[in-house]
């Protein structure tokens, strides 16, 4: 408009050039959006049916792709699913239900945790959160019979979805005196997402303002020597 002569007056520009142009800025606006409404549409489409996948992959014991590589041993038996307890209940209301499975072969003890991505907390079950790189983790075992070799985290748990992380020790039940104790963790990230599931930053993982990360102590796992016999019932 600077370039305008000064005898021109700015009515005769309007009709002719700055309404059309107007509309026009307005019509690639809403192209844009509705363009953006459907990639994103699409982006959770393909999301959902990777996590779906990964989750079926990771579900039982004979369909994780890490354990398959593996030379376990002789699968002995399978324990009583047991509930998950914090050693700090009070002070972790971002913890989901969580239950532990534990698998018993011949050379290797593997912990199935099943996650479920609802908050344990009252206060917070109306959440809308997802969960990212949930990994049960034995920190430290009180016998050099129990070993942990190898982690399977799940990498996205969506709101109210069920999946199972592993956790792989390599095992010597000769060797083991007694009963052996295992302090292990849960951690994983809490991912704010909107009401379709979709997250509301796209940050990529890792980087700052990537959701918020929890460790939650959670309390010993007791292990006898007796239960690395074939067909017994705990």
């Amino acid at each position: 408009l600077r370039l305008l002569p000064k005898n021109v007056p700015l009515s005769e520009m309007t009709r002719p050039f700055l309404i059309p142009a107007v509309v026009e800025n307005q019509s690639q606006v809403r192209r844009l959006s509705v363009a953006s409404a459907l990639l994103r549409s699409r982006y959770m489409q393909l999301k959902k049916k990777l996590t779906e996948a990964q989750l079926k992959s990771q579900a039982s014991l004979h369909t994780v792709p890490a354990l398959q590589k593996l030379n376990l041993g002789e699968h002995l038996h399978s324990s009583k699913p047991t509930k998950a307890r914090l050693v700090h209940p009070a002070s972790s209301p971002n913890f989901p239900e969580v239950l532990l499975v534990k698998h018993f072969f011949s050379r290797h003890l593997v912990i199935q945790a099943q996650v479920m991505n609802v908050n344990i907390s009252q206060a917070y079950q109306d959440d809308v959160r997802t969960l990212t790189g949930v990994a049960f983790v034995v920190a430290e075992s009180s016998d050099e019979a129990l070993l942990p070799t190898l982690q399977v985290p799940l990498k996205t748990l969506p709101p109210r979805a069920t999946g199972s992380a592993w956790c792989v020790l390599a095992a010597s039940p000769q060797r083991l005196d007694g009963t052996a104790f295992l302090a292990s963790e849960l951690r994983f990230t809490v991912l704010e997402v909107d009401a379709a599931g979709a997250p509301l930053t796209f940050v990529e993982a890792n980087a700052p303002g990537y959701g918020r990360p929890f460790v939650e102590e959670l309390q010993d796992l007791e292990i006898r020597h007796t239960e690395f016999s074939r067909g017994k019932t705990i």
